[in-house]
């Protein structure tokens, strides 16, 4: 595994423990967020996601962070147009959260949480921790960006 790699995975890891959740991931924005690359995931579904790479505009919940630029927090997926329900439904995604990484006014990415572990569902004081946290790793992730 790359170093670059490892510093990902243990940004998903901390993603994870923050805000209790199954499965965390972190996606990168490339072309200026048209594509999300799924760099980092740990957890339950992180083989199906990780290296994955999509348009941003049917990514799903990373790609609506992206184009907002703002935290997206879905309570309950079901139905939630903001959630790819395909992927939901397969990987039994009741909820999530996504919050974008901008560094310097420059999106970089987005960390994305799936499932709590206790079955609770995603609230305001996640999306709160997470965007903090968000903000602390921008400078990382923009070195890696640009390794």
């Amino acid at each position: 595994m790359s170093q670059n790699r490892q510093i990902l995975d243990d940004i998903a890891k901390f993603v994870q423990e923050i805000v209790n959740a199954e499965t965390a991931v972190v996606a990168l924005a490339e072309s200026e967020g048209e594509f999300v690359y799924y760099a980092a995931a740990v957890g339950k579904y992180a083989d199906v996601i990780v290296d994955k790479r999509n348009t941003s505009a049917n990514s799903g919940l990373c790609g609506v962070a992206f184009q907002g630029k703002v935290p997206v927090l879905v309570c309950q997926t079901e139905g939630d147009n903001r959630v790819r329900q395909d992927h939901a439904k397969a990987m039994g995604i009741k909820t999530a959260l996504a919050v974008p990484v901008i560094y310097d006014d420059k999106l970089l990415g987005a960390l994305m949480a799936l499932n709590r572990t206790d079955g609770s569902e995603f609230d305001e004081e996640a999306e709160k921790v997470l965007a903090g946290y968000a903000a602390e790793v921008g400078p990382v992730v923009l070195q890696f960006c640009i390794s």
